[in-house]
């Protein structure tokens, strides 16, 4: 893993194939983090899932969380959504409603959120010393079925619909 490359807990990549049937594309990831996600296709920092096509029915993304990049991982996400080049996806960021690339994409575009109760302990890359996470995340869902998304992720905290 790289430096950006924080891993998921694999009890929240259950949930997330599980909502979706299964991942099909995770444009921001390693292999060894892959291990865990288990997607069909993935991109790694080598590859530069930025400069990528990305069509798959679901897709998984836990983007770098770098101000750099974080943003641009989300306009690919929600241009190729609106597009249709993906079906459904479901997105682990920080809880930013207040910055502009939130309010830019997944603001405009999330059919659910999962606001978690506590903080996810992210897996760290090799030789990183993990620390406790000091921000709460939020788990976004785009697609045509948030009532299973809400289903599998209501165990985890608030579950929230966009009026």
């Amino acid at each position: 893993m790289d430096k950006n490359s924080w891993g998921t807990p694999i009890n929240f990549l259950h949930s997330a194939r599980s909502a979706m049937g299964s991942i099909d594309l995770d444009p921001a990831t390693s292999e060894q983090a892959n291990e865990n996600v288990m997607a069909t296709n993935y991109f790694t920092a080598d590859d530069n899932g930025l400069n990528q096509h990305w069509q798959a029915q679901n897709v998984w993304l836990n983007p770098p969380y770098s101000k750099d990049l974080i943003g641009k991982f989300m306009h690919k996400l929600v241009n190729h959504y609106v597009n249709g080049y993906i079906e459904q996806a479901i997105v682990l960021t920080n809880a930013s409603q207040d910055t502009q690339w939130f309010n830019d994409t997944l603001a405009l575009h999330a059919t659910a959120y999962c606001f978690p109760s506590k903080r996810i302990q992210f897996i760290p890359p090799q030789g990183i010393k993990a620390s406790s996470n000091s921000r709460g995340q939020v788990f976004t869902y785009l697609g045509d079925d948030p009532t299973a998304f809400i289903t599998e992720f209501k165990q985890y905290g608030m579950m929230v619909i966009p009026a």
